[in-house]
Order: C-alpha cells, then sequence, then structure tokens
C-alpha cells in the first residue's frame, strides 16, 4: 500500500537461462519483475568458454543488463590478476530487459574446499581474435585502458597472459615458449577436410569486471552507482558519500552506523538516545583478486519458524497460498520490510542444490549471499593481521615451546604443548570475537607440534650419543651391570669430592719374573693375572678399575655410582684376589709363581673425567689416593699382603678380622696413621 515502506531491492537467487515451457509464464514473471522496479536478477559465470554459437547472444543479454545498471569501470592495480571467466549465463532478454540491477552469483572455494569468501568483482574475458604467432609483431595494438590483452594455452589448458608492453626479447621468448609448451592449431585451408596448415595461436581478449549481486545490492542500498565506486585490487572497494532512505521521512540520508542502539520501554517511546557515527565512505577490503572475507553471522538458518534461523526465513508457500488479488485496496499492510533487502532462493534440501560449507557448517547459497551482504551493510569487516604480526607469533610459539620443552620431561612436555595449543586457540578466538582481526592459526599450532618434535628428536639423539660416551668411558673400568645403572642415572661426570675407598695391588719380585721369561711368555703371564684380578674388581665386586700402571692394578668403589658399602667390597675383593692368586699360583711352575701386595685407604678423594680435551680418563686424585698406594707398598717392610689404614678398618671393622700393626707416619698427614692388616672376614665367606 505504501511505497516508502516497501523493499529497497528483490534478489531473484533463480536462473532464467532457459525460457519456461509455457511461454505465458514467462510473460507473467517479466511484467511483474518490470511493474515492481527494483528485481535484482544473477548472472552465472563459468571457466570454460560457451558453447560455439551461443557466445554472440549470451552477450547481448549481458549487454542488457550493463545498460539498466551499468557497470564497473573504476579499477586499479594489476587486473589480470582478478578470477577469469570465459563463459556467461545470463537471464532471458526479456528479463534482462526487466530487471533493474544485475550481479554475479559465483562463490570461489578455498584449497580446503570451505567457503569463506566472496569475490565482489570477476573478470568476464571476450575473445576478439586470434592471431598465427609468427603475425605478431610488437606493433600489435593492445589498448589496456579498455582492459585488453594477449593470451597463450598450453597443452595443459592453462592460460599464459602474454607481458606487455611487447618488445622483441619478449616475443622471442614467447615463441621459444610455446614450441615447447603449446599445441599448434590445425587448419584446412583447401577444404579438402584434412589439416594442411599448422601454427601456433595467441588470443586477444577483452575483459570487463561483473559484480558480485551482493556489491551491486549494497551500491544500490547506499544510492549509488557501479560507476561511483572505486577498485583498488589488493586494498579495497570504496563506495563514497553512502546514503539511506528514511522511510519515516521519505528522504536519503548519510549512512549512520549504528554503534549503541536506543533504549525504548514498553511503549516505544525512547529512554535512552543510540550513538551513531557518520560514515562518509565504506571501505571494503579486499585481496589482489578482488575477494572479500565473509563475516558470518552465525550457522545456517533453519527454514522453520520454531528452529534457529539467524536471519528470517519466510516459506514463500504462505505467500503463494493468500493471493491479495488486483485490488491495492484489499492488500495487507507489508511488515518488517520497509528499506531491507528481500532475497528470494531455494532454501530446501529437495530443490537446493547449491548447499555449501562454510566455517559455520553446510549453508544455502542464498544465505551466504545474505551473510555476505550483511558484512558490507553493517561495515562487519574482516582483515587479516598483517604478515609480519604472525610471523612473530609463529617464532614466539616455537620459541618457548623449545625453551619450556627443553626443561622438561617428555610426558610434561607433552602436556605443556597440548595446554598452548588450547591456550592458543582460544586467544585467537577472543581477538577475533573482540576486533574482527584473524590471526593464522594453523602455523603457530604446527610451529608447537614441530617444535615439540624435534626438541624431543634432538634430546634423544643427545641421549643416544651421551650414553654411548658414557660407554666408552665405563665400559673398560665397570661391569655391564654398573654400565646400565650409570645410563639409568647420569652420575656428575666433574671433578666432584666424594667419601670413596680405593685399592692398589703390585707384584712382588716383578723384575725377577720378568728376567725368567720371555717377552711375549710374560705378557700373556701378566694377562692371565690382570684378567683374573680385573674380572673379581669389575664383576664380582661392582668396583672401577682405574688404570693399570706396568703391574700394578688401581681400582675404587663408590663412584661413579653411590655404594654405601664401598669399603667391604674392597676388603672383601682384596681378600678374594689373593685367593685367587693361591688358585693360580698352584698351576703354574714356582718359578712363575707370583706375590702381591694391596693397599687400600678410605676418605675424601676427588673423582672426576681428568686429562686433555682430546683424551680424557674417569680417575682419582688427592691426599688419600697417594696414601692408599703408599700402604701397598708398606707390606714389604711388615711382611704382609693385605695393609688398610685406620679411615678404612673404622668403617669394616665389625665385619673383618684384622690385625693392628702399625702408626706411620705419611706426607700430607701431620699426624701419624694407624695401620692394619686384614686377615679374614668374620662370617668367613671370602
Amino acid at each position: 500500500k505504501r511505497q516508502n515502506e516497501r523493499e529497497n531491492a528483490l534478489f531473484l537467487d533463480i536462473f532464467f537461462i532457459e525460457p519456461d515451457r509455457e511461454a505465458e509464464d514467462d510473460a507473467l514473471l517479466v511484467d511483474s519483475i518490470r511493474q515492481n522496479g527494483r528485481v535484482f536478477l544473477e548472472t552465472v559465470l563459468q571457466f570454460g568458454e560457451n558453447a560455439s554459437g551461443t557466445e554472440k547472444e549470451f552477450q547481448q543479454r549481458q549487454s542488457l543488463l550493463y545498460d539498466n545498471f551499468g557497470k564497473i569501470t573504476r579499477i586499479e592495480g594489476d587486473w589480470t590478476k582478478v578470477n577469469e571467466f570465459r563463459g556467461i549465463l545470463p537471464p532471458l532478454q526479456p528479463y534482462a530487459r526487466a530487471a533493474y540491477g544485475y550481479g554475479h552469483a559465483n562463490f570461489i572455494e578455498d584449497t580446503d574446499k570451505i567457503y569463506r569468501k566472496q569475490p565482489l568483482v570477476v573478470r568476464y574475458s571476450v575473445l576478439e581474435k586470434e592471431i598465427p604467432l609468427e603475425k605478431l609483431t610488437v606493433n600489435e595494438p593492445v589498448n589496456r585502458e579498455n582492459f585488453e590483452r594477449l593470451a597463450w594455452i598450453d597443452k595443459n589448458n592453462i592460460f599464459h597472459n602474454v607481458p606487455y608492453p611487447l618488445t622483441k626479447n619478449i616475443l622471442g621468448k614467447l615463441k621459444k615458449d610455446m614450441e615447447k609448451y603449446a599445441p599448434l592449431k590445425a587448419e584446412d585451408t583447401n577444404n579438402d577436410k584434412k589439416p594442411d596448415k599448422y601454427y601456433y595461436v595467441i588470443r586477444k581478449y577483452r575483459d570487463s569486471f561483473i559484480p558480485a549481486i551482493t556489491l551491486s545490492l549494497a551500491v544500490n542500498y547506499f544510492h549509488k552507482k557501479l560507476s561511483d565506486i572505486e577498485v583498488k585490487l589488493g586494498q579495497y572497494i570504496r563506495i563514497p558519500s553512502p546514503e539511506v532512505f528514511n522511510i519515516k521521512t521519505n528522504k536519503w540520508e548519510p549512512f549512520k552506523l549504528v554503534l549503541k542502539r536506543p533504549v525504548t520501554d514498553k511503549s516505544g517511546k525512547i529512554i535512552e538516545k543510540g550513538v551513531y557515527k557518520t560514515l562518509k565512505e565504506i571501505k571494503i577490503p579486499i585481496n589482489n583478486r578482488g575477494e572479500m572475507l565473509v563475516n558470518f553471522m552465525g550457522v545456517g538458518s533453519s527454514a522453520s519458524p520454531q528452529e534457529h534461523q539467524t536471519f528470517p526465513i519466510r516459506s514463500f508457500y504462505g505467500y503463494a497460498s493468500h493471493v491479495p488479488g488486483p485490488n491495492p485496496a484489499r492488500w495487507p499492510r507489508t511488515k518488517a520490510v520497509g528499506n531491507k533487502i528481500v532475497m528470494v532462493g531455494p532454501f530446501s534440501k529437495g530443490i537446493a542444490e547449491d548447499e555449501k560449507p562454510t566455517p559455520y557448517g553446510l549453508m544455502y547459497g542464498v544465505e551466504i549471499h545474505a551473510n555476505a551482504l550483511n558484512t558490507i551493510l553493517m561495515n562487519k569487516f574482516l582483515y587479516y593481521v598483517p604478515d609480519w604480526v604472525n610471523l612473530v607469533i609463529l617464532l614466539g610459539a616455537v620459541l618457548l615451546t623449545a625453551f619450556l620443552v627443553s626443561r622438561l620431561s617428555t610426558i610434561w612436555s607433552l602436556l605443556l604443548s597440548l595446554l598452548l595449543i588450547v591456550v592458543f586457540f582460544f586467544a585467537v578466538s577472543f581477538i577475533f570475537e573482540i576486533s574482527d582481526y584473524i590471526v593464522t592459526l594453523s602455523a603457530p599450532i604446527l610451529g608447537v607440534v614441530f617444535s615439540l618434535l624435534a626438541v624431543e628428536a634432538y634430546r634423544i639423539m643427545t641421549e643416544e650419543k651421551d650414553k654411548r660416551r658414557i660407554k666408552n668411558m665405563f665400559g673398560k673400568y665397570v661391569s655391564p651391570k654398573v654400565v646400565d645403572q650409570i645410563l639409568d642415572n647420569p652420575p656428575e661426570l666433574g671433578g666432584v669430592d666424594k667419601n670413596l675407598t680405593v685399592l692398589f695391588s703390585d707384584i712382588r719380585g716383578f723384575t725377577t719374573l720378568s728376567e725368567s721369561m720371555t717377552p711375549q711368555e710374560l705378557v700373556n703371564h701378566l694377562n692371565t693375572y690382570l684378567t683374573a684380578m680385573t674380572d673379581l674388581i669389575v664383576l664380582e665386586y661392582s668396583g672401577t678399575l682405574d688404570k693399570y700402571v706396568g703391574d700394578e692394578i688401581m681400582c675404587f668403589w663408590g663412584a661413579p655410582l653411590p655404594q654405601e658399602d664401598h669399603a667391604l667390597l674392597a676388603c672383601e675383593c682384596a681378600l678374594k684376589q689373593m685367593d685367587k692368586l693361591r688358585e693360580l699360583n698352584s698351576k703354574w711352575p714356582e718359578e712363575r709363581r707370583i706375590n702381591i701386595g694391596i693397599g687400600i685407604n678410605s676418605g675424601i678423594m676427588t673423582v672426576g673425567n681428568m686429562g686433555s680435551s682430546g683424551r680424557m680418563n674417569y680417575t682419582l686424585m688427592g691426599d688419600n689416593v697417594n696414601l692408599g698406594a703408599r700402604l701397598e707398598g708398606t707390606n714389604k717392610l711388615y711382611k704382609t699382603n693385605i695393609i688398610m689404614s685406620e679411615f678404612t678398618y673404622g668403617l669394616v671393622k665389625d665385619q673383618v678380622i684384622a690385625r693392628e700393626l702399625d702408626n706411620i707416619r705419611v706426607k700430607g698427614k701431620n699426624k701419624p696413621v694407624l695401620i692394619y692388616e686384614l686377615v679374614d672376614m668374620k662370617d668367613g665367606n671370602v
């Protein structure tokens, strides 16, 4: 009834490419579209060219739409990067004449098959002519201001633009590329139905730019024309001085963005004024292909009013079943469409084939259009943060993960990495909700994962290297069992002071023994003796072999692994050595029998890796070590085999049978040291 309260525009998301079976139905609908005066129809674009013989008809249809609503003419930037289509399917000519506006309805999916963007501007390429490569010269006219360009197609049907302006070097490279990658075109010049001429083809195209239906609807809503907008590829589409129609004053007014809605009481009276911001221009952010990120309002709407609806959805059946008749006086008052944009399209699984995956789930095409349009009308655009911000976040995530993971166990590292991923996910979501900025989520998460894996891999390789080093270091000093314990609990290998017990043993009369044997016999004889003694020290009594000095053996207990009974183990080992020696001597002739002396001392000694950077040994040093060596030599004076100091005796006196020998003075000690001869164990086990 009231024209000022009617819809701003009516968009029919329906294809009118082919005539209906009943011509009368088409005529009635075309007449209704003409009478409405605000109907927008859609053009469908396709990547492939139109079927041969149909190009002229489809181009005429599109020209009618251009005549009605205009074209985009102000484009800056590299327009050859805009999404290209070479086929077009506009509505039939009667529909095109009757429509008020137009726009393309195409969507382009991302690499993961999700629809996040809408191409607000696309490029429709019209083939003007084909030029044989041999006839192409640098003087070929190409009007870039009219969006003309040259291109060629390779064997994989991929298009390649020819650089502009043309030069001899470009033509030379073009010839080489086409000879290598382009197919030859065959031509029958003498009409014998057999190709007799082959050549490479350069195509000359003229491009035009078609707006998305959402952009056309927005431009119309803001009382502008397509020729008014400014497109800067890679930056924005600018709509200058936007205006909106005020249905109360029946006037066009500057567009005001609602920052805070007014508060009303139950009667509708305003009790608190709203806050508005007048926009002098609207800048729609686009990438270099002319695509805008769609700020989806929520999940897909249901056709049922009782279920969730992001946008108000009305069934067409409800209106079609109550035809008001031709008399306007009997028409009901239209509700809730004053200055609104009404979209009509399929919204049922039975008739809609354009249900597409979006970040909020499956949606019908008409609702994706609604979300894209709402993004523009509400000035709620999405922005990617600058690349340097994403790079800083990525580096921060990687370095933080590496720093923390390198200081924690594998389990804690895994838990911490999962926590970082969860925290980052919620942080990115929070930033998106409050600022409409999109932070790249996948790269930092992958950075955390790869950082975790890299640190763990490095840790494994380092631990294996350390294990090999420890095995090489201690394998010749201690038993395999002790090596395994060392690997499980690596000791401090630097110089440290520990309470240890050291044992020195030496052969008596070695010079006389060596004179009675050849060198080879002496070596074999010593090896038999040293092997037996070493097996006792290392394998049976878990001692650490320090070194051989000629026929002397130096070993100790209490390092690298702690041993509370280090003194007792040394005493037991010394007694067992004497038993083993008696066993060996019983097998040797009298002239080859051996007598040994053993010295044992306990106390604080420095133990660790010592030597040059290229060659190091795990050994002992200190006064208490020297005392043990002197006690071994003291056996000669007292005609004994095993002498231990009072310090060792104090640790084992309850387990051993010993005889007090004397007080002796040694270098490095202010007081005399009481020494004992070790006779046996009290339990008699040794």
